[in-house]
């Protein structure tokens, strides 16, 4: 019986000591989430992969040529339990290491447009009172710009002046991406010859029409195959139409696509259509494609 108080008691006195040991270890998290914390908060589209250490967010700005610009948001976010207490100034800058590091973790290789591409400011206020401040940074079409490049911007926020920086969230990339005139979902319709095989050779006409893709100032890309008579896949990598100063039309692909002889492929600009025709392989007397593609909306 004595032996039975002594081990009740003893149980009791280690209970006492784990409910202390873990009330005080549930204060020190408490006092963490009371901390206010100064992060990026969502703008455009997360594209970050799950394991990705810095947050991503994309921004589609549309079409745009040489001479104009476009702007995206940046939202600035304040997390503590209150909204901001007092005006909180927000000071931010680039982070180019932040960006390789982004860029080894999500399989991207996203670059720092030139200086002339692009416009940001250097701090941002969250007004007393407020959760959120937007500002915003303008794209610009120079001379440096390349469609055919991948950019984004690294931000870092580098300090406050109320509150700490979030260790999670201080840090995102912004990409974006422009789109040139020729860019879209288009109709297609054509005809495939592949010698000595009637399923593939004959007029025909994708229900699904086609996007083209920018990837250059004046150069677009088939979003999928250039199709058969048949409807399945001709494998020769996707086409790529290059508009040309007079409206030719020159024609490339990774399995070898070139431009037809004795075929006037140009893009009309007042339908906006491409007629195209090209051939690969054993030449235009055993396989080739005769395209048209109308425009029909964005894609």
């Amino acid at each position: 019986m004595k032996q039975s108080k002594i081990l009740l008691a003893l149980f009791s006195l280690v209970s006492i000591s784990l409910s202390s040991c873990l009330k005080e270890h549930m204060q020190n998290i408490d006092a963490d989430r009371s901390v206010s914390l100064v992060e990026f908060a969502n703008s455009g589209s997360n594209v970050a992969s799950a394991s990705s250490v810095y947050p991503g967010f994309y921004t589609d700005l549309g079409t745009l040529v040489k001479g104009e610009s476009a702007t995206f948001n940046v939202n600035v976010g304040y997390s503590g339990t209150e909204v901001a207490p007092e005006d909180i100034t927000v000071n931010i800058a680039l982070d180019t290491a932040a960006l390789a590091t982004y860029n080894a973790q999500n399989g991207t290789s996203y670059m720092v447009p030139f200086n002339d591409v692009f416009s940001m400011p250097t701090s941002v206020v969250i007004k007393k009172g407020e959760r959120l401040a937007q500002t915003q940074i303008t794209v610009a079409i120079t001379d440096s710009f390349k469609f055919e490049e991948s950019y984004a911007l690294p931000l870092k926020i580098t300090s406050v002046s109320t509150g700490a920086v979030s260790s999670n969230f201080g840090k995102a990339v912004y990409s974006f991406g422009v789109r040139n005139i020729y860019d879209g979902h288009y109709s297609l319709k054509g005809y495939t010859l592949r010698a000595t095989d009637a399923v593939k050779t004959g007029n025909f006409t994708r229900p699904s029409g086609m996007n083209l893709l920018t990837v250059g100032s004046n150069k677009v890309q088939f979003e999928e195959l250039q199709v058969w008579a048949d409807q399945t896949g001709v494998g020769i990598g996707n086409p790529a139409f290059t508009v040309n100063a007079n409206n030719s039309v020159t024609i490339t692909s990774d399995g070898g696509a070139i431009n037809a002889p004795d075929y006037d492929s140009h893009y009309d600009p007042e339908t906006k259509t491409f007629f195209v025709s090209f051939t690969w392989g054993a030449g235009p007397s055993a396989r080739l494609a005769t395209d048209t593609l109308t425009y029909i909306e964005p894609r």
